[in-house]
């Protein structure tokens, strides 16, 4: 644990007024070599375009370099003014985007250019393929070939520093490994403080994710979608609160700790400032090898979204089921 937080890097900062932006950051393969993505960014989901662009433009200017949008979230118009309003150089900041699952080549790269159109911008830094089917839950394995293949021929022409995917299992995974030329650099999936130990089926093989060398992301990490009470319990429950105590810190905080020191990146949403800056307050501590098993050992909240506690839902494709 200790080891991997050491090797991670610094998020370069940049001029723009406020907090300082540097900020730890993992590498992730990209299409031409290795590729800096911010351990924190902003999350926008559910957001129509004028709370994305408000929230995009507090959050970076508390610090955050990196947003988080996507093509079904319909709200990167207003990420794109947001950026566009801060007046930062291109480099600057991260932005991750998504096209959905099942399209075929031809609409893969429509999707994927109508993201940089309504964005604003040349390239992503990281693309990934929504969901491994539609999001009716209908595909198969040579669609997800068919759509890695053209992304991959998308991001090489120049717009996409790396590509990856989101909600895919082992077996989706290797399906793409079958058939690609560039690395799957990220599997962005939900992951939180109750998952720790959670199997395969929850945390859509998270081992097999890091054995074959593709960047675990958290997305809801402190379980907004759980239903309630469990969307509570990392804000004020009392394994979160108790301790964060020790360390002057709120639950949230210690729930994106836990996940950043094991350098999983993470996209908490807000659209309070006050919130916001909270949630950024997660480099200036350390949780103790102790209180990180505490953590990792945690039952509750489960897995949100899905259809039982120990499955995430990722997995309802009719031709994936299997045992």
């Amino acid at each position: 644990m200790m080891l991997l937080w050491a090797a991670l890097c610094l998020w370069p900062a940049s001029g723009l007024s406020g907090p300082p932006a540097a900020q730890p950051a993992v590498t992730i393969k990209g299409v031409d070599g290795e590729v800096q993505m911010p351990l924190l960014g902003i999350g926008t989901w559910q957001y129509n375009n004028s709370v994305a662009k408000s929230a995009v433009v507090s959050a970076f200017g508390l610090g955050y370099r990196h947003v988080d949008t996507a093509a079904a979230y319909q709200n990167q118009v207003g990420v794109g003014e947001a950026l566009a309003e801060l007046k930062l150089k291109r480099q600057e900041f991260f932005i991750t985007s998504k096209i959905p699952g099942g399209l075929n080549a031809s609409a893969t790269a429509a999707a994927a250019d109508s993201c940089l159109k309504e964005l604003g911008v040349d390239y992503v830094d990281l693309m990934l393929i929504h969901f491994p089917a539609d999001f009716g839950k209908n595909g198969s394995k040579k669609e997800r070939q068919v759509e890695w293949t053209a992304l991959e021929a998308w991001a090489k022409s120049g717009k996409a520093r790396a590509i990856g995917i989101s909600h895919f299992c082992r077996r989706q995974l290797d399906d793409i490994l079958e058939v690609a030329h560039v690395p799957v650099a990220v599997n962005q999936v939900q992951y939180h403080v109750g998952m720790g130990s959670a199997g395969r089926m929850a945390t859509d093989d998270r081992d097999y994710m890091r054995q074959k060398g593709v960047l675990y992301q958290s997305f809801s990490p402190l379980c907004g979608p759980c239903n309630p009470p469990d969307n509570k319990e990392l804000l004020t429950g009392a394994l979160v609160t108790g301790i964060g105590k020790k360390y002057k810190k709120t639950g949230p905080q210690v729930a994106l700790r836990w996940l950043v020191q094991q350098g999983i990146p993470v996209i908490p949403k807000s659209h309070v400032p006050d919130h916001m800056k909270e949630n950024s307050e997660i480099f200036d501590f350390e949780l103790s090898e102790q209180d990180m098993t505490l953590l990792t050992k945690a039952q509750h909240p489960a897995v949100g979204g899905g259809p039982s506690a120990s499955d995430s839902g990722d997995r309802g494709i009719e031709e994936e089921l299997v045992v």
